[in-house]
């Protein structure tokens, strides 16, 4: 059997190259479906990313497609030419392939080391594979190993420590500085994704109001929607802050939007209430000197990135424990199937000696008799009688061979089998 990995990612191929060579879940279905009825003794998983376009392959071991199949799909599949890709292309062969796919399934090979939509990702693509029948027992085994050693990773290495997000750390932040959240009002001043998502996450800690402003009516109302908010008109901004607790900025303006005297007017009207306003555009949508307002705190985008980054050292100082779990756990796995691949074999041993054992003691009832001292030389008999039997072809094989390679190479194997010494004892 062989298992292969070809693909690019992040660290091989640059954005406009990674999108050509990715596959939508359409794309996705309709690759696995070719390759499935091109190369029937194959399985076939794609994992593709806004990171990395992987194809995972389990064939029997001189069987298609090869290495080379594989390389000229990619571009055939896309229409991309082969030399605009095939340098960023990486191929991992067996161990090399399995250990990288639960460092990928770990987060261990992201961008953002422990980032946690790459799990969901591989079961996507797994489950994918499955439902038009490509995966096959050996890869459908393979990717639930891999989901197991990345929860094993996640659980036991701080790797998913800290939020590795602004938006993320917004919300962190906002629940750090106002604690309960549910009779807070938030404003947004924007209404972009960054917007939503940081809405969202003040909604999953019950914000209780939301108000949304922005130059567009219909683009604040579609975000208030969304977020079970109100829409106010951008021009009432400075109003609207005497009723916010928490102010999030995200919008592409030129200039500051909140001045520091429109925060000094707004904490006037609730002096006894503190404010938090999280600015995170570029040009700053909020004037520095705000944040020097008497119970006012200004948080921009730098010192946002600053916990991010922070918290992304710490993962990364995680990866080298991460990896030393997928490196035991491809071990593991190895084990088992080298283990299973002689397995039958062996079986198939224990079936024929045990036909012979069994057929040497019939014959050897039926000559037992009350007589216990000549019972035992038929028991004997039978005994010998039967592993000569078990010992008669092997043993036949290697005289055969008997000044060949291979029968010194059989001899040395019987010797490690059997645990025989060099020389017979006692000679």
């Amino acid at each position: 059997m062989r298992i292969l990995c070809v693909g690019a990612s992040h660290k091989t191929a640059p954005v406009p190259l990674r999108e050509r060579l990715a596959f939508s879940p359409p794309a996705a279905r309709a690759a696995l479906e070719t390759l499935r009825d091109r190369y029937g003794a194959a399985a076939f998983v794609i994992l593709s990313t806004c990171n990395r376009s992987e194809l995972y392959v389990i064939r029997p071991l001189h069987a298609r497609p090869r290495e080379e199949e594989i390389r000229a799909f990619f571009g055939a599949f896309h229409d991309v030419p082969r030399a605009d890709y095939d340098g960023a292309l990486y191929v991992h062969a067996d161990a090399e392939a399995v250990r990288h796919l639960f460092a990928v399934a770990a987060g261990l090979d992201s961008l953002v080391p422990g980032e946690d939509q790459i799990l969901a990702q591989v079961k996507q693509a797994y489950q994918l594979a499955q439902s038009v029948n490509a995966a096959g027992p050996e890869l459908n085994e393979l990717f639930q190993l891999a989901l197991s050693v990345a929860k094993e990773v996640r659980s036991a290495t701080r790797i998913a420590t800290g939020k590795v997000s602004v938006a993320s750390v917004a919300v962190d932040c906002a629940k750090e500085v106002l604690n309960d959240l549910t009779d807070k009002c938030a404003l947004s001043v924007g209404a972009g994704k960054m917007n939503l998502l940081m809405l969202r996450g003040f909604r999953r800690l019950g914000v209780g109001r939301i108000l949304v402003a922005n130059r567009s009516p219909a683009r604040a109302a579609e975000l208030a929607g969304q977020c079970g908010g109100q829409a106010v008109p951008f021009e009432s901004v400075a109003a609207a802050l005497s009723e916010a607790d928490l102010v999030v900025c995200s919008t592409a303006a030129s200039g500051a939007i909140i001045t520091a005297a429109d925060v000094r007017a707004a904490m006037a009207q609730r002096p006894r209430r503190r404010m938090l306003i999280l600015d995170i555009a570029v040009p700053r949508d909020v004037e520095e000197q705000a944040g020097q307002v008497s119970g006012a705190a200004l948080y921009n985008i730098d010192d946002l990135r600053a916990v991010v980054e922070k918290n992304i050292r710490l993962r990364s100082a995680e990866i080298d424990a991460g990896r030393a779990i997928v490196e035991r756990r491809t071990a593991d796995y190895f084990e088992r199937l080298h283990v299973r691949e002689v397995a039958p074999t062996i079986d198939s041993l224990y079936r024929q000696m045990r036909a012979i054992a069994d057929e040497e003691l019939a014959a050897a009832r039926k000559k037992l008799t009350g007589d216990p001292r000549a019972n035992e030389q038929v028991l004997r008999r039978a005994f010998h009688r039967a592993l000569r039997r078990m010992l008669h072809k092997p043993l036949t094989h290697l005289r055969a061979a008997a000044g060949t390679e291979t029968a010194r190479q059989h001899a040395a194997m019987l010797r490690k089998l059997f645990d025989l010494p060099l020389k017979p004892e006692g000679r």
